[in-house]
């Protein structure tokens, strides 16, 4: 039997058991745990540990199962790190009391800039100063926590230097 056999066979309980025991908040890593799913299968499968259809089905249905539990683990560690990261750059950007002239005029400049850095930094940066969590960023950008640090530290890099360099 040929491997995109397999997979059109076994896709429905492959995707079923995904659905069933990845928590829809990283729906957005279907793709990522049937990918893993499937590798898994063909090394398996090369390995020749599976030749029945029966035991190819369940097989492939309890692999989906404990990938999908290990993606919810890994999705959940990478959101706690993109929060206590966000929560370190807000502590840094904090701004200490000081006449409200001079707050305003930082906050000014801090807007300008965010229109000269790309679009996809300066969104996280804004979402991130508007007191977003990262869990709400992963939600309303629809991407990965890992992509919303990577974004927030890269945009907050390209504000300092424009702002640096503004002085």
């Amino acid at each position: 039997m040929e491997f995109s056999e397999i997979i059109a066979e076994t896709k429905r309980p492959v995707l079923a058991a995904i659905r069933r025991h990845l928590d829809a908040k990283y729906s957005y890593a279907i793709d990522d745990v049937a990918q893993e799913v499937y590798l898994r299968a063909y090394r398996a499968l090369n390995k020749g540990k599976l030749k029945e259809q029966g035991k190819l089905r369940s097989y492939l249905y309890t692999i989906a199962k404990n990938e999908s539990l290990r993606m919810n683990s890994r999705c959940h560690r990478e959101e706690m790190k993109a929060e206590k990261f966000i929560e370190g750059e807000r502590r840094r950007w904090s701004v200490m009391p000081a006449e409200d002239d001079t707050v305003a005029e930082m906050t000014a400049q801090v807007v300008d800039e965010l229109r000269h850095i790309p679009e996809h930094y300066a969104r996280v940066v804004e979402l991130t100063l508007m007191g977003f969590s990262a869990r709400e960023i992963v939600q309303r950008l629809d991407i990965k926590p890992g992509t919303v640090k990577s974004r927030l530290s890269r945009g907050l890099a390209l504000l300092r230097e424009r702002i640096i360099q503004a002085a």
